[in-house]
């Protein structure tokens, strides 16, 4: 590649610093990021770009348009946080009380702001358009992906790329995986209903805790013994509610979880196995139960060319020996995914580890923290991208 890697200058990496601290300070929930939304829009006016409109409620899409007609390419970045109080000391700290930026998104936000500065002071020196997309409410339903998707802005969008922090990759380092990368989520609530009694006479009633307590030890065989065991599968159940009283049988019990897949038939398949284990478990406590189940992302499969693009980038911008490949997909899920009915995706992690300042707490952790050095990078690998891909590259 002839043409020199892109490097954000000084006053932009500061700025990027400067954006994610104070997006970091001011955290907000999926679907209320109106503080962000106004500090995202505020920044695109005052450096001159106008071609922005809302998107999914408390999201934003700028289009920065080159000299010419040419490809079209879609940049991401999640803007939302988590409803976890963070522990940390840092002098930007959450200053709203049981919330915290512990995914990173606070830095996504950052790095492509500081992307859509660098394309629109380059945007004569190539042709089509690039749409940077700042989505709300990755983290809860309703979810800012699929939002995004049904509302049109991506039409005629012919390749989209995101990235994602990771505290597990040094920092500035890249990481590629074309694909499966990410697996496919659902949401199930089973709720059984019994009938009460005195706890001194448990058989006068239908005991749901007993019922719902044998339900979630049946529903871990559903990956062990009923799915084949190369299929990777699990399913979690994170909350059990029953109970009114220490004395008294309770009779009724909710059980809400979580299934991740990486075929969407096998999400079929288990789904009706959760379905079956619930009611036949609860009918053999002479109790009945319900499944309430609703599909969340897909499994998120990165495009071969596009990541192959991605990957060339990366070695362009940071060297080829600080780009890693992913062994094996992640069981979490990602509303990026919803992006693939729209056009090719892909999405690189970018490394914010360093071990010496005890940056290495895992995302979603009250203790998250990342490398800021790390954020020029994430842009400057954005830009490449962006730039081989209007080339005509993937």
């Amino acid at each position: 590649m002839d043409r020199p890697a892109p490097h954000l200058d000084e006053a932009l990496t500061d700025k990027l610093i400067e954006w994610r601290r104070a997006i970091h300070r001011n955290p907000e929930l999926a679907n209320a990021e109106h503080d962000t939304q106004a500090l995202v829009r505020r920044e695109l006016a005052a450096a001159g770009i106008g071609e922005v409109v809302d998107v999914a409620g408390t999201g934003l899409v700028a289009t920065i348009r080159g000299r010419g007609a040419g490809r079209t390419l879609a940049l991401r970045a999640d803007m939302d946080a988590l409803p976890i109080q963070e522990t940390r000391d840092l002098p930007f700290a959450s200053e709203n009380p049981g919330v915290m930026h512990a995914c990173g998104h606070d830095a996504h936000t950052a790095i492509l702001l500081g992307a859509t500065f660098a394309l629109h002071e380059t945007r004569g020196s190539f042709d089509g358009e690039v749409r940077c997309v700042f989505q709300p409410a990755e983290e809860a339903e309703p979810l800012g992906g699929r939002a995004v998707v049904a509302s049109g802005v991506l039409e005629g969008v012919e390749g989209i790329l995101a990235l994602h922090v990771d505290p597990d990759i040094p920092a500035g380092d890249i990481g590629v995986r074309a694909g499966a990368m990410l697996a496919g989520g659902q949401e199930f609530t089973i709720t059984v209903e019994g009938v009460s009694s005195h706890a001194a006479k448990p058989h006068r009633g239908v005991d749901t805790i007993a019922a719902g307590a044998a339900i979630v030890q049946e529903l871990q065989k559903i990956p062990s013994r009923r799915i084949d065991p190369l299929e990777p599968v699990v399913v979690t159940v994170g909350r059990f509610h029953a109970g009114t009283a220490k004395n008294v049988i309770a009779d009724r019990a909710v059980i809400e979880g979580t299934l991740r897949i990486l075929d969407e038939g096998v999400r079929r398949d288990v789904v009706r196995m959760i379905g079956e284990v619930a009611g036949s478990v609860a009918a053999a406590h002479e109790a009945t139960a319900t499944l309430d189940s609703a599909e969340g992302e897909p499994v998120l499969m990165n495009d071969p060319a596009l990541t192959d693009l991605v990957r060339g980038a990366a070695g362009h911008v940071v060297g080829p020996n600080r780009v890693h490949e992913i062994a094996r997909p992640s069981m979490g899920s990602e509303d990026f995914a919803f992006y693939v009915k729209a056009a090719p995706v892909t999405m690189f992690r970018l490394g914010v580890r360093n071990e010496a300042e005890a940056m290495t707490y895992a995302l979603h952790h009250p203790e998250f923290a990342i490398d800021e050095t790390a954020l020029p990078v994430g842009a400057s690998v954005m830009l490449e991208s962006a730039r081989r891909f209007l080339d005509g590259g993937a």
